[in-house]
């Protein structure tokens, strides 16, 4: 499974929807992302500004990813969404011992 950080950037109109209703959003969400293969892990809300931030886990699915950010932006709730895809720190240890082998030449050397 793929992880990802969700960020979202909601509109006026979404946050007088979110203020008229009260409502858990990981729990509103869910079925959105779950119809999709989607876990929802985590649910933030940014304090003082207005972004969303989100972790979820994938099947390793590019498509499927885009198309919840297309879904999502074409409510109009929203300014932006972005999912940037994640690791955690012991993939990123092996990320940074392989790039420790890795030959490379900049350019101009």
């Amino acid at each position: 499974m793929a992880k990802y950080l969700g960020t979202i950037d909601v509109t006026t109109e979404g946050f007088k929807g979110i203020v008229s209703n009260p409502q858990n959003r990981q729990e509103v969400n869910s079925p959105l992302f779950n119809s999709l293969g989607f876990d929802i892990e985590q649910y933030w809300f940014g304090v003082g500004e207005s972004t969303i931030y989100i972790v979820f886990s994938t099947p390793d699915n590019d498509v499927d990813v885009q198309a919840l950010v297309m879904a999502v932006c074409a409510s109009g709730i929203v300014n932006t969404m972005k999912a940037v895809r994640i690791i955690d720190a012991a993939d990123g240890k092996l990320a940074a011992e392989k790039a420790a082998s890795i030959l490379y030449s900049p350019p101009g050397n």
